[in-house]
């Protein structure tokens, strides 16, 4: 008996220093380690409720709850909250019936390796109704900001949806808008996909096509300018010893386009002239008129008249 008491007593004096360090060291590790796993983060999670067939969602009494989950900090980086959701399978088959669904930590999807801590709140109070149809109209798009020139206008396809949720709120549905389509500062037309919106909460309805196509025309105003009594030169070969006589010496010219490039257009840039290049001497001609604008300058233009009666004599 006395050897045992010995060996025990060996066993706690013996390099007891080193002992008591190990556990120091044992309980400093365990207390690092729950520290390092004990974070805990709170998100909004969405409620999907999946019903059965020819089953909808009414109403229900919320429609997300807060969830707290706990776990390290690299897991709890991990979380992608556009994939959290609590999913819930009511087992009512009643469509004009109710039920009270509780949400457990099984019910939450997306979270990847974290726990869930807790749930505010814990039940869902859901009422049913027949599931239903019908194809609604779709409003045209607004528009907002201004393009850098001219008007935007908007066609669009398609110009109806189908609309799938409570029988009891489709009744009172005939038509559903979309979101508004940005041309600040648009210069040339684009096509644009455009969200068709939910005419209540989003959860309620399925909408099917879910976007429509919305094909922008800038439209441009065209105006016109008219630029008077500008002198029509003569275009002939180098050192022809012929003179040109031109009638009536001067025309109209007319500018037809956007106004804010008619604007832009300095008089002693328009420019008319007739081609007498090849022509014989001593004999009449009625040609038509050229003009000449800066090769940037994107107009249409008229001459009046849009000819003029050409004499070459000798010099």
């Amino acid at each position: 008996m006395a050897n045992t008491f010995e060996v025990i007593k060996s066993v706690f004096v013996k390099n007891w220093t080193l002992k008591i360090l190990a556990i120091l060291l044992g309980a400093l590790s365990f207390y690092a380690i729950r520290g390092a796993i004990s974070f805990e983060v709170p998100y909004t999670v969405p409620i999907e409720v999946q019903m059965g067939p020819g089953m909808a969602v009414l109403d229900k009494s919320v429609t997300s709850v807060e969830v707290s989950f706990g776990g390290s900090q690299d897991d709890l980086r991990r979380i992608d909250q556009s994939q959290l959701k609590a999913v819930v399978k009511p087992r009512e088959t009643n469509p004009g019936g109710s039920e009270v669904v509780m949400i457990r930590a099984e019910h939450i999807v997306g979270q990847g390796k974290v726990r869930v801590l807790s749930i505010r709140p814990s039940t869902l109070t859901l009422s049913y109704d027949r599931e239903a149809e019908r194809d609604v109209i779709v409003l045209k798009p607004k528009t907002v900001g201004v393009p850098l020139m001219g008007r935007a206008e908007i066609d669009y396809e398609p110009k109806a949806v189908k609309l799938r949720g409570p029988k009891r709120r489709l009744a009172h549905i005939s038509a559903v808008s979309c979101e508004p389509v940005d041309v600040d500062g648009r210069v040339e037309s684009f096509t644009r996909k455009v969200v068709v919106l939910s005419p209540g909460d989003a959860w309620v309805y399925q909408i099917e096509p879910p976007e429509i196509t919305a094909n922008v025309t800038i439209v441009t105003e065209r105006i016109s300018r008219t630029v008077t009594n500008v002198a029509v030169l003569a275009v002939t070969q180098p050192g022809a010893p012929a003179c040109v006589d031109v009638e009536p010496r001067v025309v109209d010219v007319v500018l037809m386009g956007r106004s804010e490039v008619l604007e832009g257009i300095a008089r002693d840039a328009v420019r008319v002239y007739v081609n007498c290049v090849d022509l014989e001497t001593d004999a009449s001609y009625e040609l038509p008129i050229g003009v000449y604008l800066p090769p940037e300058v994107d107009v249409a233009t008229l001459v009046q008249p849009e000819t003029v009666k050409v004499q070459l004599r000798e010099q």
